[in-house]
């Protein structure tokens, strides 16, 4: 059935789930603070890809992350889980603890031979070593990221695990999938954006698809009595994860986002809450003409016309697929542990079919310190989590 949610499982049921460490590679830097700080500054970290221009290919705009060699998806991956853990106090080394990791596509990286192929398996099996627990890769598409996070934090909640380690990496900027996006006409040509700065621009009228990024987020989640035992610092908890499946096409999603307002609805259904429980949404938003119609179309039947604030950040740091939603994770948490929503970088005038109270031209104050982090990957592959501030408890 289109749309058919699953995994709800109710809200009070279950232990309470705390984040209590965030690590973040993204095109606006290393770690967190420059992720949050230029996200809150309104800047793109979109720019011109060297390497693609010399070749000619039609895409040469993306979000690119100081990091190369061979083994480039190690090394950010494990760049975003070494801030988390430090962030959370947890030693270096093998630890007890799940490992929940989306890095769902194999990568093409450019080493002393050529090209060298690395599986999503390879990367997933040396950065799982670390962890003594049980260990899952995702691989649900855009949604990946999400999920990682969400089955983290459900196998907490019932009790499996008291921590685990959960996020998502992915290198894209590579000719393989830049050529490939390209073919399917979802990330936008040079032809269309000939500025890098403004290459994705979510839900805006001149939007014309996504730009490609490298990227990696990870985050730490335990049970809250876990981690208020050891003295933790809890930055936020997760109340809800959602999910749903399209069955509608591989390209696009339906029209009235049938898929994604499932998704969504199992989400807060999941968490016990009520849409006007939620102060705002981070949105996948990423500038495709057919994507964003759906996306908002799902959330005006959820929260009512421009019923609730919306923001996205793949105008500012692309769209790393399967660390995508780990990324938007860490910058919910942010959002409710500051208070702000950041601007959506490369709006300027939203589209007749998005009519969303988007947050633009600077950061809005969080009222209700609780952010719906969704993501709506391609094949109708959808997830979502509710993310709180320890205050709106």
């Amino acid at each position: 059935m289109a749309g058919r949610p699953s995994g709800c499982t109710g809200g009070a049921m279950g232990r309470e789930v705390a984040i209590t460490g965030l690590g973040a590679v993204s095109a606006l830097g290393l770690g967190v603070e420059a992720l949050w700080s230029g996200l809150l500054a309104g800047r793109s970290g979109l720019r011109r890809l060297p390497e693609a221009a010399a070749m000619g290919l039609p895409v040469t705009s993306g979000g690119p992350v100081p990091f190369s060699g061979p083994t480039r998806d190690v090394a950010l991956a494990r760049a975003a889980l070494d801030e988390a853990r430090a962030h959370a106090g947890l030693p270096p080394g093998p630890l007890a603890a799940g490992f929940f990791w989306a890095n769902a596509l194999d990568t093409f990286q450019v080493g002393e031979g050529g090209l060298v192929h690395r599986s999503a398996g390879q990367c997933f099996q040396e950065l799982a070593q670390d962890y003594l627990g049980p260990r899952r890769m995702f691989a649900v598409a855009c949604a990946s990221g999400t999920r990682s996070v969400g089955e983290a934090f459900r196998a907490i909640r019932a009790g499996a695990l008291d921590v685990a380690v959960a996020g998502g990496s992915a290198v894209m900027l590579t000719p393989f999938y830049l050529i490939g996006f390209a073919a399917l006409r979802a990330v936008a040509l040079d032809e269309d954006a000939p500025d890098p700065a403004r290459a994705c621009r979510p839900f805006d009228a001149t939007r014309c698809g996504f730009a490609l990024a490298d990227g990696a987020g990870a985050l730490i989640l335990e049970s809250l009595d876990h981690a208020r035992a050891r003295g933790a610092e809890v930055l936020a908890v997760v109340e809800g994860l959602g999910t749903s499946m399209d069955a509608h096409d591989l390209n696009r999603p339906p029209d009235d986002g049938a898929g994604a307002l499932a998704c969504l609805r199992a989400c807060l259904a999941d968490a016990g809450r009520q849409p006007a429980e939620v102060g705002g949404v981070n949105a996948h938003g990423t500038g495709t003409r057919v994507g964003d119609v759906a996306e908002a179309a799902a959330l005006g039947a959820l929260f009512g016309e421009r019923g609730v604030a919306v923001h996205g950040v793949k105008g500012a740091i692309g769209h790393a697929m399967a660390a995508a939603g780990a990324l938007e994770a860490v910058v919910a948490v942010q959002s409710c542990r500051t208070g702000w929503l950041p601007p959506t970088v490369g709006l300027t005038r939203l589209a007749e079919a998005c009519d969303l109270d988007a947050v633009v031209g600077g950061p809005r104050p969080l009222r209700r310190r609780r952010v719906l982090s969704a993501s709506f990957g391609m094949g109708g592959q959808n997830a979502a989590i509710l993310v709180a501030g320890t205050e709106a408890r």
